[in-house]
């Protein structure tokens, strides 16, 4: 279905029943990233699922902020009549539920982070992140869409990736050109890192349950990830053996476990 909030549309996809589960995507993903993990879970959940500002079929909206994002994101809750969700995010999505999180605890149940940060803590990372982001926004307007995956494939983060199935290597890169060079480049302007606002103080007073998710082949954010373990007070951190960043991509099944075993509790 589609929702009109705030005069931005939005892709939205609910389906199953049990506790609601809402899953948000990384930058280059869609809402159907989490497919087949979602085909393993044992438990039953009302799921409900979003394209992001820029991605899928949302598409281009302009340079929607992460607390724009955000303020939709609640306001979608009540329209569905959801009370509380618990969340799940990757990457991008990770950032934007643990900053839906500190906005708006009281509609959040729990929160599942897999390969996610706060944000940066200095205000001088920040706009060296703002600078890297708009060489990248620049990038996809002036090359094109095509370009800048083959450049994207190849960045260290995603180097766990190239031992994946050709077949799930070709749905990846199908996924990633899905989009509109446009609404990629509006997400770095919008929600890229440098962009929103840093949670690392706030850490500390979010009492709901976290459960941080990590490659270990994923040196960046295990590190980011150890910090955030030692700042949060329910705390429950899985390290994924023979996984990079996108544990729910080169690890499905074991990815699948986790999410079950957190909300199942």
């Amino acid at each position: 279905m589609d929702s009109n909030i705030n005069g931005r549309e939005y892709k939205v996809m609910r389906t199953g029943e049990g506790e609601p589960l809402l899953l948000l995507h990384g930058f280059t993903g869609t809402s159907g990233t989490f497919d087949e993990p979602l085909s393993y879970l044992s438990g039953s959940y009302d799921i409900v699922k979003v394209d992001l500002p820029g991605h899928g079929d949302t598409g281009p909206l302009g340079a929607v902020s992460m607390e724009r994002f955000c303020r939709d994101l609640h306001e979608l809750l009540d329209r569905l009549e959801i009370e509380q969700v618990h969340l799940l995010g990757y990457s991008l999505g990770g950032r934007a539920a643990l900053s839906f999180a500190v906005l708006y605890p009281d509609k959040v149940k729990s929160i599942l982070l897999e390969s996610a940060s706060p944000g940066l803590a200095s205000t001088e990372e920040q706009l060296a992140r703002q600078a890297k982001d708009k060489a990248l926004a620049d990038m996809l307007l002036r090359d094109g869409l095509d370009a800048f995956v083959d450049y994207w494939e190849q960045i260290p983060l995603f180097r766990t990736q190239d031992s994946l199935p050709e077949e799930k290597k070709r749905e990846i890169r199908t996924e990633r050109l899905s989009h509109q060079g446009q609404g990629l480049a509006e997400s770095l302007s919008g929600m890229g890192t440098g962009h929103q606002p840093s949670w690392w103080e706030q850490l500390t007073t979010l009492t709901i349950p976290v459960c941080l998710i990590t490659g270990a082949e994923d040196e960046k954010f295990k590190n980011i990830n150890k910090q955030m373990s030692e700042l949060l007070p329910k705390v429950h951190w899985e390290e994924v053996e023979g996984a990079g960043h996108a544990v729910h991509l080169e690890k499905p099944r074991i990815f699948a476990k986790i999410v079950d075993s957190f909300m199942l509790k």
